[in-house]
This record gives C-alpha cells, sequence and structure tokens, in this order.
C-alpha cells in the first residue's frame, strides 16, 4: 500500500524546521517516500498555481493547479512501493497577512484537488493518504505574520494595527475543520507548535511517526538545524521605522538586510 503524508502548513507554524528536518533527513526518507519540498513546488510553478486559485478562486485558477500538479507528480519516481510526503504551505493558500480578504478560505478546495490528483496518479493501487496541519496560538501566530512582513515587505502597520485588521479570519482550527468536511475519506491530522518545540525533533516529530521507520533507522534521525529565530523587539522596532521612510525600495532592502544579518549574529553570539 502506497502512503501518502500531505504537509499543508500552515504559514509560520514551524513550517520551516518542519522542512529542514524532512531534508536532513532525505537519505533515510528516500527509499520509503518520495520527498517534496517548496524548493521543487516553487521552482515548477505549483506553489505560485496554488496561491493564484487562493487570491482569485475561480474555476480556472483551479483547473491550473490541478494540471500542474498531475504533470508534477507524473514526474517523479515512485518505484514500486515508495509513498510520498509532501511540505508545502501555500498549497493552503497564500499567506493570510497578503491575502486578508480570503485568508485561507481556498484550503479546502486546494487539499481536495491534491488528494484527486494523488488518487489519479496512483489509480488502480491501494494508496493511504493523510493531511497534516501545524497550528499555533493565534496571538504568536499573529505577531510571526506581522514580524515576517516587516523583513519581506514594506509593512508599514504596528502590530496593534496589523493584528485588528487581521482580526476578522478565523481560528486556525476551522481551516482543519472545513478541510475534513471537504474529505471525509481522508485522515486529517494537527498539532501545535507549542508542543513540538517540546520533542526531541520538534516540528519533525510527527513526520518520524508517520514514517514508522525501524527502532535502528528512527534513532538515526537528526533534528532540524534550520529555524525561524524571532527578531528582539528593537530590531523589528527598527524594521518598522525603515519600512515607515521614504527611502527607494533598493536602499530599503539593502538597510533592512544589514540590520537583519547584524541582528542575527548578535543572536548566535549571545546562544
Amino acid at each position: 500500500m502506497r502512503r501518502v503524508l500531505l504537509h499543508l502548513g500552515l504559514h509560520k507554524t514551524g513550517t520551516t524546521a518542519a522542512q529542514s528536518f524532512l531534508y536532513e533527513n532525505r537519505e533515510l526518507i528516500w527509499p520509503h517516500f518520495a520527498l517534496v519540498l517548496p524548493y521543487r513546488t516553487r521552482n515548477s510553478g505549483l506553489s505560485r498555481a496554488a496561491t493564484n486559485h487562493s487570491v482569485y478562486g475561480t474555476v480556472g485558477t483551479l483547473s491550473e493547479f490541478g494540471s500542474q500538479l498531475r504533470e508534477f507528480l507524473d514526474s517523479l519516481d515512485f518505484g514500486d512501493k515508495r509513498g510520498l510526503i509532501l511540505s508545502e504551505e501555500n498549497f493552503a493558500g497564500l499567506r493570510p497577512s497578503r491575502n486578508i480578504d480570503q485568508g485561507y478560505a481556498a484550503a479546502p478546495d486546494l487539499a481536495a484537488c491534491l488528494v484527486d490528483s494523488i488518487r489519479q496518479r496512483f489509480s488502480g493501487q491501494e494508496v493511504e493518504i493523510t493531511i497534516y496541519l501545524s497550528l499555533r496560538e493565534r496571538g504568536g501566530w499573529l505577531r510571526s505574520l506581522w514580524a515576517h512582513d516587516l523583513e519581506r515587505m514594506r509593512q508599514v502597520f504596528d502590530f496593534e494595527t496589523f493584528r485588528d485588521n487581521l482580526d476578522h479570519l478565523p481560528p486556525l482550527q476551522d481551516t482543519v475543520s472545513r478541510i475534513k468536511e471537504k474529505l471525509p475519506s481522508v485522515s486529517v491530522t494537527t498539532e501545535w507548535l507549542e508542543d513540538l518545540q517540546l520533542r526531541r525533533l520538534g516540528p519533525g516529530d510527527p513526520f518520524a511517526e508517520f514514517m514508522d521507520l525501524s527502532r535502528e533507522k528512527a534513532n538515526l534521525l537528526v533534528p532540524p538545524t534550520q529555524v525561524n529565530t524571532r527578531l528582539p523587539e528593537d530590531v523589528l522596532s527598527e524594521l518598522l521605522e525603515l519600512n515607515r521612510s521614504r527611502l527607494e525600495e533598493a536602499a530599503l532592502v539593502a538597510q533592512k538586510t544589514a540590520v537583519i544579518e547584524r541582528a542575527q549574529t548578535d543572536l548566535i553570539g549571545t546562544s
């Protein structure tokens, strides 16, 4: 039986660490599962197709996502027994802070399209599909979104205004419930980032459990080395002031990069 695990985010819930775990343990994973991470989904255009649908929500955008997805799956080597582990938060839709009106409204349709495409890829074979979503306490999640946007965009709102602008978005658990309703025949599981951070493999733990490797191989799994470190409050304030300045885009990016690199160096020096 083919076993498939689809990690569909959500954004800022430990996805970087989860994908780091998968990549760093890829040699142990590959004999059992084909591995699909964002560098493949984004280079192939699949990620953009998913986020386009989350913004426009038309029959055409969903059809385009499905068409690209089926072509991509056909290109993967599954051998006789190999399953699939996929981790791509953009398959739940565009980051909500960049898609304020829709949030994760498109996540159920995107998940259903993904499941249908996988079943088509393994047509005539027995396949067990699990959808996994990582969650985070709302306050920490919103603050992480805000900090991310301060770094990557010209975000000019302070956190309180940013939070109020996203206050209408439903809890992350609602997205999980809607996916379950859309796909009653598929197992949908969740874990909270706050709990995962206490485990030896961190956000990689749910994947280790799913793989169900022999004890000998499981003992070889290593924790993720790449995580998104939260920047100190004074650095976030500095980034906000730069975003509010009249600097041209190139100069703004250069100054923000210098601020972030200096802060990261300081964090390494104190760890």
